[in-house]
């Protein structure tokens, strides 16, 4: 017993003891903007390697304490900023340390601060994989309504019937299964039962930026992250109280044929959102609320949504921090699963005319910040999610329903050796409960542990190496494990130029609804397949990055991932002449391809110009076929003028004809013209004003979207939304 005392108390001060070691040195100074020294409030500050930073204050003040005496770096940055870092900076025990800054401005964020990458803070130019970052106010100026709206303007992403494809990794598996993993905040954000990503819950008013990481990242995130992360990043409470107000409306053109008409009024769409922020000492709250009404284009395809949306922290004095989040949203409305024929695009099958669906969907999230040293951060995550929905049809009698939870929590250790080397590991589990009329009651979840280890060789060449082991099962026959490797090299010749090269095993393990539906939806039945297998893959991508002056950003990768038992949803039989689907493993296939972006953003930020192409070959190297769902070429430019108080712009998006869908659908008469489809070329434009009236900020904007009122699918037999009008008004006090 006492053997055992003694060993717990030694664990207790290695782990306790450089907390209470620490000494009170401290570094304080203000950080202002160049141009007129006014403060830069939410700037951020970091001292290298150590777990010690702070944000400023709204009059751009900062003060980080427990520092151990010592020479440090700081690294100063905010979006819209280039990044200062002052060197030699000397703290002594019992003593502040003054340190003053000015940042320029530079419209082209290179140097912008990320966390996905890595599952750590770092600067976007420090990071060894392709990664792209979609801020508030893009959303904002497109008046994008959904997360899925504003991915559609990310190179190298494609969005199919609300399924996120990024670089070919994904086509369309209806509804069930996704490759790409979705987090809130860096929690996982996934469904339990059909292992999708729910867009639609998380309002985009409260979004600080969206991350995007490109390429099997299976090595820090597991299963689901075979094609890619998104981590939607909510925004921090301000210092101050603040109140945020949005109304907007939508008017839609009418059909381009009088054939194509359905209704006799005109299609609107409207939204309003609250929220308001405040913050008492070191705790601060922010509470929103928010609706939209669709009426929509196309028949039987209204929307009622509604979501609430609070979050909570609680800062510590020693760096250390706790958030609570918690979001309910309440939608229904009608369901529009394809065409009756070209002649009534925008009208269902008779069958399909009075279906409707109904969710309900909450979550609570947690995240705990512990700062152990001075050089070990210790973060601690976990969520519960609910969902419960289904759908009426005139063919069934009640409603079919499911509901499913799905409990993650993971802790991560993040070891900072010195500003060279630094150490990310830890462990999480999840668990799922699914009962549903369509998959019955099923339970599954999954254990891991990984690590990965950044080492600085020279000044110029930085290694990265790590692994993560998943043990997972959904209630098949037998649960499956898999060891997944990461090797990346970043080489940065000289300041501005990064060349990169990675490789990566990915997995994932089928979903629920992938494995067991038992389902009839019009004149399809889906059919349950037990031996269906989890997907690996193997993904390499060398990448070239270049920024000029703060103004110009190339990007540029060539990528390549050979998967083995992919998952695709096909036909399979017939059964007393009705058509049967089954989500089977494709044996062996391979996606290739190219990527380039560029930034521009001369006359100080007056005028800014994106871009970015993808050139993707999707194989089935089984059949001796292209995958489906999956378009060669992905083309996206956008212009933006600022003449303040006025902005205007104008985007483009080009899409390829889609080589391969499902050609069965339609040979079997099951889908009428379901073949129809055409390259998509979809061009938008916007104006807005960001004004004061009185001491109140108000920004006005009005977009007019598919301007041309061009008419295509991005899925089988479903037209895109035509040339819409909307006027959006936002004020904060």
């Amino acid at each position: 017993m006492a053997v055992r005392t003694r060993l717990l108390l030694t664990l207790h001060l290695v782990l306790v003891s450089p907390t209470i070691l620490l000494a009170d040195g401290s570094i304080a100074g203000r950080v202002a903007a160049k141009e007129d020294t006014s403060g830069l409030a939410g700037a951020t500050i970091t001292i290298q390697g150590t777990a010690r930073g702070a944000t400023a204050n709204p009059d751009g003040t900062f003060r980080i304490t427990g520092i151990t005496a010592g020479t440090y770096a700081v690294t100063f940055s905010l979006v819209g900023y280039r990044r200062e870092v002052r060197y030699g900076i000397q703290v002594e025990d019992g003593k502040e340390t003054v340190v003053n800054v000015t940042l320029t401005q530079a419209p082209v964020q290179t140097e912008q601060i990320v966390v996905t990458a890595s599952k750590r803070e770092q600067s976007l130019e420090e990071v060894p994989v392709s990664i792209s970052v979609m801020d508030a106010t893009q959303i904002q100026q497109r008046n994008n309504l959904t997360i899925e709206d504003a991915l559609r303007y990310v190179p190298g992403v494609n969005i199919t019937g609300g399924q996120v494809n990024i670089r070919g990794s994904s086509g369309y598996s209806r509804g069930a299964g996704s490759r790409v993993l979705m987090l809130l905040d860096g929690v996982p954000f996934i469904t339990g039962d059909t292992g999708e990503l729910n867009f639609e819950s998380i309002p985009v008013g409260q979004i600080e930026r969206i991350e995007i990481v490109k390429g099997a990242t299976s090595a820090l995130y597991g299963s689901n992250a075979l094609g890619g992360v998104v981590n939607v990043i909510t925004k921090p409470i301000p210092e101050g109280a603040e109140t945020y107000l949005r109304a907007y409306g939508g008017l839609y053109n009418k059909p381009s044929y009088p054939e194509w008409k359905w209704s006799t009024k005109e299609r609107w769409y409207n939204g309003q959102a609250v929220s308001h922020s405040a913050k008492a000492g070191n705790l601060g709250v922010a509470v929103s609320v928010s609706r939209l009404l669709d009426d929509a284009y196309r028949q039987n395809d209204y929307k009622r949504r509604y979501n609430f949306y609070l979050k909570m922290r609680e800062d510590y004095a020693n760096a250390g921090s706790l958030t609570l989040n918690f979001g309910l949203l309440y939608q229904y409305g009608g369901q529009f699963v394809y065409w009756r024929n070209l002649d009534s695009a925008l009208i269902p099958p008779t069958l399909q005319q009075t279906d409707n669906v109904k969710s309900i969907r909450y979550y609570a999230s947690g995240q705990h910040n512990g700062v152990i040293s001075q050089n070990f951060l210790i973060s601690t995550r976990g969520i519960w999610y609910h969902n419960d929905w289904g759908y009426e049809t005139i063919r069934a009698v009640g409603r079919t329903e499911s509901v499913s939870d799905e409990f993650d929590v993971e802790s991560t250790g993040t070891l900072l050796f010195d500003d060279q080397h630094t150490m990310t590991f830890g462990f999480q589990a999840r668990y799922d409960i699914v009962q549903a009329d369509l998959f019955g009651l099923r339970r599954g979840g999954g254990l891991a542990l990984y690590a990965q280890d950044e080492f600085r060789w020279t000044r110029h060449l930085t290694l990265t190496v790590g692994a993560r082991f998943d043990f997972q099962s959904i209630g098949l026959t037998t649960p499956k494990g898999q060891l997944n490797p990461k090797v990346a090299v970043l080489y940065t010749p000289i300041e501005g130029t990064a060349i990169r090269a990675s490789f990566g095993r990915g997995f994932r393990i089928p979903s629920v609804a992938e494995a067991f539906t038992t389902a009839s939806v019009s004149n399809l039945a889906a059919v349950p397949n037990k031996n269906l297998k989890p997907e690996h893959s193997y993904s390499y991508e060398v990448g070239f990055s270049q920024s000029l002056g703060g103004f110009v950003s190339l990007d540029a990768a060539a990528f390549q991932s050979d998967y083995w038992n992919l998952i695709e949803v096909g036909l399979t039989a017939t059964s007393a002449g009705v058509p049967l689907v089954q989500w089977r493993n494709v044996t062996r296939a391979r996606v290739q391809g190219y990527e380039a972006s560029l930034r521009l953003s001369p006359f100080d930020g007056a005028l800014q110009v994106n871009g970015g192409y993808t050139y993707v070959y999707p194989q089935d190297l089984t059949e001796k076929d292209v995958l489906k769902y999956r378009p060669r070429h992905v083309l996206y430019t956008e212009a933006l003028v600022r003449l303040n108080p006025v902005f205007f712009g104008g985007d483009y998006r080009y899409i390829s004809r889609v080589e391969k869908i499902d050609e069965e659908l339609v040979n079997l008469g099951i889908i009428q013209d379901g073949d129809q489809r055409v390259p998509i070329h979809v061009v938008g434009f916007r104006v807005g004003a960001e004004v004061m009236v009185g001491t109140v900020p108000l920004t006005a904007t009005f977009n007019v979207n598919n301007a041309f009122h061009y008419n295509y699918v991005e899925l089988i037999a479903n037209m895109a939304p035509p040339r819409t009008y909307v006027l959006s008004l936002e004020a904060k006090f």
